[in-house]
């Protein structure tokens, strides 16, 4: 089996989309029980997606190049599930730095600022949503059906169901 850029981008491409999902429920339920332990955890994850989340957004340009001679290739698609992907890519970024300035304000058994904390989870909620869009986009690169105003109709069957 040859591993290709292809085949990396669209198996690491679930991580953010389901990494922030997952993080940001430990960070609730953390912040929920008034845990120093589980929210402590939601901020590290939330550091590990942000450094995950780079080679999801590398493999990107070299999945376009093996792929733009594909019939069904859509450059337009191809460059709005790019823009958004960066836009999330960013701003998960951003938010591990903020997640990272948490863990700093918490170090050595401090009780750490719970201002920082929540603002590490809204950007993380708000990644969340960059990376539904650009799941989205991506998804009808090659999935006609995820396109608005597409209808998959079943075959057409006789009232025996033949």
């Amino acid at each position: 089996m040859d591993l290709s850029a292809t085949h990396l981008h669209l198996m690491l491409n679930h991580i953010p989309v389901l990494g922030t999902i997952f993080v940001a429920i430990v960070l609730i339920w953390g912040l929920m029980r008034r845990s120093r332990e589980i929210t402590s955890l939601g901020l590290i994850f939330t550091v590990l997606l942000a450094l995950a989340t780079i080679p999801v957004y590398l493999t990107g340009e070299p999945t376009q190049h093996q792929q733009e001679h594909a019939a069904w290739y859509d450059r337009g698609r191809v460059h709005e599930h790019e823009e958004k992907a960066e836009t999330g890519l960013i701003a998960v970024l951003i938010t591990g730095a903020i997640a990272l300035g948490a863990l700093y304000f918490r170090r050595g058994g401090r009780p750490g600022n719970g201002a920082v904390t929540g603002v590490a989870l809204v950007a993380l909620l708000i990644s969340a949503g960059l990376f539904a869009l650009a799941a989205l986009e991506g998804g009808q690169i090659h999935h006609e059906e995820l396109r608005s105003g597409s209808a998959v109709t079943a075959p057409a069957t006789g009232p025996d169901g033949d």
